[in-house]
């Protein structure tokens, strides 16, 4: 139950560190916030919440994916991967990704994405 408090409480975290001035400014930093904040709610509400013991994953799919992957496109380049699920264009932020498939295995077109946010925690939730 610590755990899920723990991450619970990350949402407002990053909508706290969003910045903010007298005057409402909507800038690329801005809306990339927004995006991770939304990526975290979907994961979260969905239970797409992965830990691994030194990391959390939080995964988001479809829209706010999709959201998320293009707001980053103002500053992180894609990186174009082929593996045996298919064709990919990456974009690596930290520990972080998000994926748009742009190939099925069989070289078939696709257009589905996802993104995975890595939360490093060390051993500060083990039990």
């Amino acid at each position: 139950m610590l755990r899920l408090a723990a991450v619970s409480a990350i949402v407002p975290a990053v909508i706290a560190f969003a910045p903010t001035s007298g005057s409402a400014q909507i800038n690329a930093r801005t809306l990339t916030l927004a995006g991770v904040s939304d990526c975290l709610a979907e994961a979260i509400a969905t239970n797409a919440v992965a830990d691994d013991g030194s990391a959390v994953t939080f995964s988001c799919n479809a829209g706010k994916a999709r959201t998320l992957y293009n707001f980053l496109g103002n500053k992180i380049r894609i990186e174009v991967v082929q593996d045996r699920n298919g064709k990919f264009e990456n974009r690596a932020f930290g520990n972080s990704a998000c994926y748009h498939r742009i190939e099925d295995q069989s070289g078939k077109p696709a257009d589905e994405f996802r993104c995975d946010l890595i939360m490093n925690i060390g051993d500060a939730l083990t039990e």
